[in-house]
């Protein structure tokens, strides 16, 4: 797999010590000659200096038809302009985008990048999720975002206690993928009923995820 990785220094570190020991083609680049210098120094690699979000930067790297394209600018617009080059001039298959600024993740999926990750707004979301959820509840979030997988115990005085995943009627929001009890997996159907200290694992939508923790926290 061809992987792109421009600017960030740090950053750019870890995820080439994390690309570079697989069988991928490994291309970096970077507009700070020293950092081209300690990104090479450090991961014995070959570091471009070039500006991603020109087009002729990109082409003399090679970039053309790459299956990956990471950008980890500290200037959210540089990393939009770089991602755009490489997609519509390059032929970039997928890229992601690393911004400071929050309301940038939502302003750029919308402009088309691929994927738009921030720090903080993964953090937000992280915090927002500990203060709404009980103890019996926990999340990860997942593609972009926009996938949620709850991990749920259920307790004996919940209403879906007793109840089979028929009865639960959230089929158009979110799937029960596991049930795990007594140490064991179960992959459940409509006739599985959900009995006391169940874990399950609920896959659904950033969207619906309020709704959902709302329905299994439902009381008798």
């Amino acid at each position: 797999m061809k992987i792109v990785i421009v600017e960030g220094n740090h950053e750019a570190d870890y995820i080439i010590d994390m690309y570079k020991s697989s069988k991928n083609d490994l291309i970096v680049i970077n507009s700070d000659i020293e950092t081209c210098q300690y990104l090479s120094a450090k991961n014995d690699i070959p570091v471009i200096h070039g500006h991603p979000t020109k087009e002729d930067d990109l082409v003399s790297a090679g970039v053309n038809g790459a299956d990956l394209f990471i950008t980890l600018s500290e200037d959210d617009m540089d990393n939009y302009v770089a991602c755009k080059t490489a997609k519509e001039l390059c032929g970039v298959k997928r890229c992601i985008a690393m911004v400071i600024n929050p309301k940038n993740v939502r302003n750029f999926k919308e402009l088309g990048i691929d994927s738009v990750l921030c720090s903080t707004y993964i953090l937000g979301q992280r915090i927002k999720d500990e203060a709404k959820t009980k103890e019996t509840i926990s999340s990860v979030t997942m593609e972009n975002n926009e996938v949620v997988m709850l991990e749920i115990i259920i307790t004996a005085d919940k209403e879906l206690c007793g109840k089979s995943l028929s009865e639960t009627n959230i089929s158009d929001i979110a799937s029960i993928s596991c049930v795990y009890r007594h140490h064991k997996a179960i992959i459940p159907n409509g006739m599985t009923v959900i009995s006391d200290q169940d874990k399950l694992f609920v896959v659904t939508t950033k969207e619906n995820e309020e709704k959902v923790v709302e329905i299994f926290q439902r009381t008798k």
